[in-house]
């Protein structure tokens, strides 16, 4: 067990989540009160990851994961894992050479100072608590605690499937209470035997979680949790402890002969009463740090507390500077809450559910289109989530198990399946007569009356990032493709430093088509089929899933950033508009503009196009479509559901009107009617009207 839990010191690697699987890890409503205290009226975005992590990057340079903290379990377990901790100074505080009230005085540190914490003492002890409460030889195990070593690990690998919103076999593990209480089929934790316990079997074989094994490490962890009693929480300090915290000397302005006599070997201590923790492993963001301390030293009469003054922020949704195009104005809805009801619209809007006993809880509606005459045309895939769902289907975009079919919408009879066994669709439009279609690593087209025909192959394709090439628009004689990246821009350290045309290369994984919007002259590709027709219009996306056109030629695009980046970096997650007729034919790729990813991570290029709506981090945007003047798009990851454009105070406004997950494809109608696709088969067509 010393072993295992020394291991906690070493990198601790996730995946990215597959955008149908675990897009979005963490839900946190706009406006609702985060890990750090909100100031001067804000709520607070930092919403930094949970697990420390280091991990290689193309310059070799360690780079570190951090988390929020707000409690001396959180420091210490941050300490025990090799990491540094970070706070901030509340009052002005004497830093003395020994761990008590009458140790010699070595300095002092100002209110509104960031520090640096490196250890934890007991008064009058000289051996700091990491050590004093870490395993021994002698000890059998160490007791864990589900809120500081179970949650992190499940709220990054298993929260779509078993979170708050979807509860397949109605379990939930991001929250203790309900993961004791188990699934409805009973208990899955028999306390103190792992062996026994259903979450354990499941995690040990590597049936759980779908989008793959556990590290050894954290299995480790699991099972000694659920072994040692599965303990909601680690075993509490004494409650009359009184704690000291080693700083940096850096942190410290020290007071050089202020001690009567010579101390060997003098500490730099501060009582713990007189900080407030911040983040752990890297320090919060300049921004933050400089908000929260003009907040602490103008604050009159704040008593000691290790606390700052609570707030929230009462913005509509997600707001963008630029317009884009869209004149209507914005609903006045309320910011996304969890409290919301499930597909349900509200703003006004009716819905219908069309093809429900054919479809719902046995296929994924990934992509949909319409030809003038009512068709309406559906790529189908397997389900994401259920009791019977094969993840070597959702993660290889190459099994045969999908296919396209076709139905009439005015009437709602039966479908019939144009193209079966194929690989992975995420991208259909019709246009004069053929259906074309984007499915993994190649687009094709299926005539009225005939086949599938291939017209070009060779897109970047990754399996379990879902990255390829996704959506697809006919438009001006062209036809455009949103192509994805092959690596995720964060998981394996960020790209930075290395300048836009490297990085762009390092996310493409040197595939000119990847990481992009791309084009090819349709007669020419129906004639030629080849993908060297295809150029550059757009670049800098790292998984571009959702492509619409709007009837002023210009194109939306869904981005879906990286995951599990700190707020303070901007992940990429975007709604963003491009003008395709003001990049001329034959444009060298380096003078498209750049669309911020994977450069958003570090800084932006001077040819850097903002978004139109940036989004908190793991929001995982898919399907986009125009439609009622406005744009609306699905939303998979973090506040899922359906969102409308409108106008605001100068602003683009993005506001939830369906709650919902997950919200996959949408597409407008001949009629001009919304319609949406969902990823258990739910097909449903919205209209304005009703109150």
């Amino acid at each position: 067990m010393r072993r295992l839990y020394s291991s906690l010191v070493r990198c601790r690697f996730f995946l990215f989540c597959p955008i149908f699987i675990l897009a979005g890890c963490i839900s946190i409503a706009p406006g609702a009160t985060g890990p750090f205290f909100g100031v001067n009226g804000t709520s607070n975005q930092l919403g930094i990851p949970p697990l420390p992590f280091i991990g290689p990057n193309l310059l070799g340079v360690p780079q570190h994961r951090a988390r929020a903290l707000n409690s001396i379990e959180g420091a210490l377990a941050c300490l025990e894992t090799g990491n540094a901790v970070f706070a901030m100074t509340v009052q002005n505080s004497n830093v003395r050479a020994a761990p008590e009230t009458s140790g010699c005085r070595m300095g002092r540190t100002p209110k509104g100072r960031l520090i640096r914490v490196n250890g934890i003492y007991a008064a009058g002890e000289s051996t700091p608590l990491t050590e004093l409460r870490a395993p021994t030889e002698e000890a059998e195990e160490f007791i864990f605690g589900f809120e500081e070593d179970i949650e992190p690990i499940f709220s990054k690998n298993c929260s779509t499937c078993h979170g708050k919103v979807i509860k397949t076999v109605g379990l939930q593990v991001t929250e203790y209470d309900a993961l004791m209480e188990g699934s409805l089929k009973g208990p899955v934790i028999v306390v103190g035997d792992a062996a026994e316990s259903i979450l354990w079997q499941q995690i040990e074989t590597d049936a759980m979680p779908l989008i793959g094994a556990l590290s050894d490490e954290d299995k480790a962890i699991i099972k000694a949790w659920i072994n040692s009693g599965a303990l909601k929480s680690r075993p509490s300090l004494p409650k009359d402890d009184d704690l000291w915290l080693l700083l940096n000397r850096e942190d410290v302005d020290l007071a050089p002969n202020s001690c009567d006599e010579e101390v060997a070997d003098p500490q730099t201590l501060v009582s713990s009463d007189l900080v407030q923790f911040l983040s752990c492993g890297i320090a919060p963001p300049t921004d933050f740090v400089t908000e929260l301390s003009e907040s602490i030293v103008g604050r009159a009469g704040s008593g000691g507390s290790s606390r700052a003054a609570s707030g929230s922020a009462s913005t509509p949704a997600y707001a963008g500077g630029s317009g884009g195009g869209i004149q209507v104005a914005a609903l006045g809805l309320a910011p996304p809450s969890d409290s919301d009801p499930f597909f349900i619209p509200q703003g006004g809007f009716c819905m219908e559910q069309h093809q429900a006993r054919r479809l719902q809880d046995q296929k994924s509606i990934t992509a949909i289109s319409f030809a003038p005459d009512g068709r309406i045309f559906l790529a189908l895939d397997a389900m994401p989530t259920g009791q019977n769902v094969d993840p070597l289907v959702l993660l290889d975009a190459y099994h045969p198990s999908r296919s396209v079919a076709v139905f009439n919408s005015y009437d709602d009879g039966g479908y019939t399946e144009l193209l079966t066994e194929s690989s992975r669709i995420t991208g259909l439009d019709y246009h004069n007569g053929s259906l074309y279609i984007s499915r993994a690593g190649e687009v094709g087209h299926i005539p009225d009356g005939g086949s599938y025909q291939k017209l070009a192959a060779g897109f970047a394709v990754n399996s379990q990032l879902w990255h390829a090439n996704n959506g697809i628009v006919v438009a001006d004689g062209w036809l455009y493709i949103s192509a994805g990246g092959v690596r995720d821009g964060w998981s394996d350290g960020p790209i930075e430093g290395i300048g836009e045309d490297a990085a762009l290369s390092v996310i493409s994984g040197g595939n000119r088509l990847a990481a992009r919007i791309v084009r090819a002259p349709l007669e020419a590709l129906r004639s030629q089929r080849s993908i060297n027709l295809f150029e550059t219009v757009a670049r800098g996306f790292r998984n571009p899933y959702g492509l619409a056109g709007a009837p002023d030629g210009r194109l939306w695009i869904t981005d879906n950033g990286a995951t599990n980046v700190p707020e303070g970096l901007r992940a990429g997650d975007e709604i963003n508009v491009l003008n395709p007729r003001a990049v001329a034919t034959g444009t060298a790729d380096s003078a498209t503009p750049f669309y911020g990813f994977p450069l958003a991570l570090t800084g932006s290029s001077s040819s850097w196009v903002p978004p139109v709506i940036n989004m908190p981090n793991s929001a995982a945007p898919t399907g986009i479509t125009w439609a009622y003047g406005t744009v609306f798009y699905a939303q998979y990851g973090r506040d899922a559901g359906l969102y409308r454009l409108g106008r605001a105070g100068g602003q683009t406004i993005a506001e939830r009107i369906m709650m919902g997950w997950p919200i996959i494809s949408v597409a407008t109608a001949p009629d001009g009617a919304l319609w949406i696709g969902t990823g258990t088969g739910g097909l449903y067509r919205l209209t304005p009207g009703c109150g």
